[in-house]
C-alpha cells in the first residue's frame, strides 16, 4: 500500500500540471470558437437557403413538367419533397449517393449547377471564416 502511496505521491504533481494545461487549451479553444459563431451561422444559413431552393426546383419539375426526370431507386420517378431535399444535400455536398439519378437534360443542368453552387459556396466561405478570424487576431494584437 506504501508503494502506491508513493507513486501517487510522485506522479500527482505532472497530472496537476497536465490538468491545468489541458483546461488553459480548452479555454482558448472556446474563445477561438466563439468569436466565429456568427460567421459560421451565417455559411450554415446560406448553405441551407441553396439546399431548400434547389430541392424546390427538383421537386417542381419533377412534379410540374412532363417525363420522368429523376430515376429513384431504378425506375422512373416523381420525387417527394423529402426525397428532394436527401438529393440536394447529397448534390451540394458532392457525395452522389446514386440512388436518385437525373435521368433528363433539365435535371442534369439543374444538378451540375448545384454542385458548382457548393463548390463556390466552400471556397468563398471558408475564405471568408479565415480573413474574418485573420482580423479578429489583427484587432486583438492591436490593443
Amino acid at each position: 500500500m506504501s508503494i502506491i502511496g508513493v507513486i501517487v505521491l510522485t506522479v500527482s504533481r505532472s497530472v496537476a500540471i497536465f490538468l491545468v494545461d489541458a483546461g488553459l487549451l480548452f479555454e482558448e479553444f472556446f474563445a477561438r470558437i466563439s468569436r466565429l459563431v456568427i460567421p459560421a451561422f451565417a455559411f450554415v444559413t446560406f448553405y441551407s437557403l441553396i439546399v431548400i431552393l434547389f430541392a424546390s426546383a427538383y421537386r417542381l419539375i419533377s412534379v410540374y413538367t412532363a417525363g420522368p426526370h429523376f430515376y429513384v431507386g431504378g425506375a422512373p420517378s416523381a420525387l417527394s419533397f423529402s426525397e428532394s431535399i436527401y438529393f440536394s444535400i447529397g448534390t451540394i455536398s458532392t457525395v452522389g449517393y446514386g440512388d436518385i439519378i437525373p435521368y433528363s437534360s433539365l435535371a442534369r443542368v439543374l444538378a451540375s449547377l448545384e454542385v458548382f453552387c457548393g463548390i463556390m459556396l466552400l471556397l468563398f466561405g471558408v475564405s471568408e471564416l479565415l480573413e474574418y478570424a485573420r482580423e479578429h487576431r489583427q484587432d486583438r494584437l492591436r490593443k
